[in-house]
């Protein structure tokens, strides 16, 4: 990242735009842009996953779910104890990474690959929405906390550091609590992608047995960046139940499973900071046509995909983005 920057200003421009937004708009439009960001989190863990390692997880949503109800369930059970606003979104993201360990283990050490991993995380997916639509009855309960089938959780406390003096995380502060943790966690995505576990990371994309061949455990790595993207995926789903103040089954629907793949793929899978401004934009498009009903925003994500498969593979937000490197490249010269 920091040779990026030294490249070019571009990030920081984004950044210091989108921090100057909250002076702009007020709350109605601010809490929307802040909605928008909370789903960038979920397309980032699947441009680790897949645009490092091309390996196509239909499970970001059952991490995204898992995390919100853990969020949820924690912080109804210890409402009012102190500390909870900070220790209830860190043990949410301890259990969706530990869910997300069991799964990549099952997966990597089981000898699925390709395909098959779409497969795979696509049921594991759909079972776990279909259970959570089962849970409508009393006997449903973790404490004071049920988990109300199809209507999902509600009344969860807002997230908050009152203990450090920091309040509620809503409004102004939660647009600047989301776009800080973007800012640090898009720093160490890049880091992370020029590091040598990263490398070796994008070279099993390329060709998995030959990395195998020089002495690297392919399967161990495979398994890091899948836990990364999972807990990336439970941050989204933290962030976006604390933003609502709900979470539902439908959140993890087949819908859902899919939107995120079409993010990716159209802002440039390859690029953490195409994905993340792609991400909100994109979001903010399915969302405005869903006004008109949700058909349009399905069909519109769909002719997007194909669009960008056939005639823009590495994505159309990354080639904008590199032309306009190209164009401030040209001025500064």
């Amino acid at each position: 990242m920091k040779n990026n920057i030294k490249k070019n200003k571009l990030p920081i421009i984004i950044f210091l735009i989108l921090g100057i937004v909250p002076f702009f708009l007020d709350s109605y439009y601010l809490n929307n842009i802040s909605y928008f960001m909370c789903w960038s989190f979920i397309s980032l863990g699947l441009a680790v996953i897949w645009g490092m390692g091309g390996v196509l997880s239909f499970g970001q949503t059952a991490f995204f779910g898992l995390a919100g109800y853990s969020f949820s369930v924690i912080s109804i059970n210890f409402l009012g104890v102190a500390g909870v606003g900070i220790w209830s979104p860190i043990l949410a993201l301890i259990v969706t990474g530990f869910f997300g360990l069991i799964v990549g283990y099952f997966l990597f050490y089981g000898g699925i690959y390709d395909v098959f991993i779409g497969i795979v995380t696509l049921a594991i997916t759909l079972v776990f929405e279909t259970f959570m639509q089962q849970t409508a009855g009393p006997e449903y309960a973790i404490g004071p906390a049920r988990l109300n089938g199809f209507n999902g959780m509600q009344g969860m406390p807002t997230l908050g550091f009152q203990d450090l003096k920091f309040g509620l995380i809503e409004g102004v502060t939660q647009y600047y609590f989301i776009l800080f943790l973007a800012a640090i966690i898009l720093l160490g995505l890049y880091k992370f992608k020029n590091s040598k576990t990263g490398l070796i990371f994008l070279a099993t994309k390329e060709d998995r047995d030959r990395v195998a061949s020089l002495g690297h455990n392919v399967q161990r790595i495979q398994l890091i960046a899948f836990v990364i993207a999972s807990m990336l995926a439970g941050i989204s789903g933290i962030l976006y139940t604390n933003w609502g103040g709900y979470i539902t089954p439908s959140s993890m629907g087949l819908v859902s499973a899919a939107l995120p793949v079409v993010w990716v793929a159209a802002s440039g899978k390859k690029d953490f900071l195409s994905v993340f401004v792609g991400s909100i934009f994109l979001v903010w498009l399915s969302q405005t046509l869903a006004i008109n009903g949700a058909q349009f925003a399905i069909i519109t994500m769909g002719l997007i995909l194909v669009v960008t498969t056939r005639f823009f593979p590495d994505g159309i937000i990354l080639m904008f983005k590199n032309k306009l490197i190209e164009k401030i490249k040209w001025l500064q010269s």
